[in-house]
């Protein structure tokens, strides 16, 4: 028996752990489904290596009518850490009118003033001491990326030519300019959650972690959740809890457990043969994502990735292992920007000048040097779901997404344009274009609205940033109570990750999760 059981060892996970861990006299089971995270998740430059391995869960979405039928490759960590061990590491809040958003939509207590100070509590950030918008004592440690390629502070020199003022800070005064990103990095290495919340906290004794776990459903009795079932090897194992289950698997994995257990649409969970136990038709609803555009362009001259050689495989490694320096320590989306797609609004669109001609999460590896410049979509209009295939946990849901066909006014392939077009633009400026030699194809044949919406289609991946499948609300589609966190209409559990979160923010989707799970675990301990 355990007071509290956590399912998923992810980025939030790891938060309510060490939060809930810091009084002892509560004892804490955290199952995970993955293993320890690979020495590729200590490299900053590795990242993309650990995509479709066993530390990454290789969804792949349902095919996508509004992107020519395209099944998109949606990667997620698989490790202690979970995507926080995958990504980019890059950290950015988003807008406070986002959080004012969340509040405007009915989650009081979610305006920018009340989670300001929660970002500002998990922080440590290295370079910027004693701001007002920073924290200097929280576990998180935040730094500039420790390596900096000459030709990603040109791109930053490109788009100021082009007309975007130069930003220091992302996370400061304002968000909108070009400049260089801020990253959970330390000394070198990656340093998300699993390091600065989970490992210090086991110390403490109270706290059990089991990996290679996979939850196959909730005990649910009385209108109670009252613990967990899973699967070790195969073999089927159970555990109860005191005190509730805190769902913290992500935006798939919370809401397919949920269902697997009769938590969700009654109708949907019937016709897969689940036993309806808790109607809740919101469970899997109202899926958000940040969508992403890349075009590429090869270069004169070498440089950046397209220029490693096995030798500077080798060498650099050999380099970031003796002493954590050197170009493996940068994860290569160093420079970007947050910019508007037209006046009169708030940044909609996110940059990344990455000097590199590898897309498609390095799955289309460029034949020379080059630069790919990627636009974000911030605020998507599209929503999609998961559902469940069939009654079997071992088998993936399905994620539909419905990129752009669930936007029928058309902004979010109208936004993903102009993105397009701003990025040629900025690599058309000095002293970027003199380094140009070529766009590549297929977008390079791309020039009128039609034929660049078209590419989007073709083209378009995931910036792997799920949202919103159990999101806060007060509504009838809302799953989660803004005020305490916990399932509408059940007790015993609560959910602290970013299935939860109401509206998509604008910016890279870690940070806004880290400071859910820290508000969450407040509630929790607050009764």
């Amino acid at each position: 028996m355990y007071d509290t059981i956590i399912i998923g060892a992810g980025s939030s996970g790891c938060v309510v752990a060490s939060r809930l861990g810091a009084d002892p006299n509560r004892k804490i089971l955290v199952l995970e489904a993955g293993r320890a995270a690979p020495i590729n998740s200590d490299v900053p430059s590795d990242w993309v290596t650990m995509f479709n391995t066993s530390a990454d869960w290789g969804y792949y979405t349902e095919p996508q009518a509004g992107c020519r039928g395209r099944r998109i490759f949606w990667p997620r960590g698989k490790m202690v850490g979970g995507s926080g061990a995958l990504n980019a590491m890059i950290y950015i809040r988003g807008l406070p009118s986002d959080y004012d958003a969340w509040e405007a939509l009915g989650c009081a207590g979610w305006g920018w003033k009340d989670v300001f100070p929660v970002f500002l509590k998990s922080e440590n950030n290295a370079n910027f001491r004693d701001s007002p918008y920073h924290g200097n004592f929280g576990p998180l440690h935040i730094e500039d990326v420790p390596y900096v390629d000459k030709y990603e502070h040109m791109w930053i020199e490109a788009a100021t030519a082009a007309g975007y003022k130069y930003n220091p800070d992302y996370n400061g005064e304002a968000q909108e300019g070009v400049g260089l990103f801020q990253f959970t990095i330390k000394n070198g290495e990656r340093w998300g959650t699993g390091k600065s919340y989970l490992r210090p906290a086991l110390e403490r004794g109270n706290i059990t972690l089991k990996t290679g776990v996979l939850v196959t459903g909730l005990i649910i009795e009385g209108g109670r959740v009252k613990g967990v079932n899973y699967l070790v090897n195969g073999v089927a194992e159970t555990v109860h809890a005191d005190s509730e289950v805190v769902m913290t698997g992500g935006a798939i994995g919370t809401a397919q457990i949920m269902m697997l257990s009769g938590i969700g649409p009654a109708d949907e969970l019937a016709a897969v043969g689940i036993k309806p136990v808790h109607d809740l038709p919101g469970v899997g609803k109202d899926l958000q994502d940040h969508l992403n555009i890349p075009i590429t362009f090869y270069t004169k001259e070498p440089m950046g990735i397209g220029a490693w050689t096995d030798d500077t495989i080798a060498a650099s490694f050999e380099e970031w292992r003796d002493h954590r320096t050197g170009v493996r320590t940068s994860p290569w989306v160093a420079s970007g920007g947050h910019v508007c797609s037209r006046e009169g609004i708030e940044p909609d669109l996110q940059l990344y000048g990455a000097i590199t001609p590898h897309r498609d999460y390095t799955r289309f590896l460029g034949g020379r040097s080059g630069i790919t410049a990627h636009s974000t979509l911030q605020r998507p209009k599209s929503r999609g779901e998961i559902k469940l295939r069939s009654a079997d946990p071992i088998e993936y849901p399905s994620i539909d997404p419905k990129y752009f066909i669930s936007d029928p006014a058309g902004i979010d392939l109208a936004t993903m344009v102009r993105g397009a077009r701003i990025n040629r633009n900025i690599l058309a400026q000095s002293p970027i274009r003199e380094l140009i030699d070529h766009e590549l194809a297929p977008s390079a044949e791309c020039q009128t609205d039609a034929e660049i919406a078209e590419y989007v289609r073709g083209h378009m991946t995931t910036l792997y940033h799920p949202s919103s499948t159990c999101r806060m609300g007060i509504d009838r589609m809302a799953v989660t109570d803004p005020a305490t966190m916990k399932v509408h209409g059940l007790e015993g559990i609560r959910i602290a990750d970013a299935s939860a979160i109401p509206l998509m923010v604008s910016g890279n989707l870690n940070a806004p999760t880290i400071m859910v799970a820290e508000r969450a675990a407040e509630k929790i301990l607050g009764g």
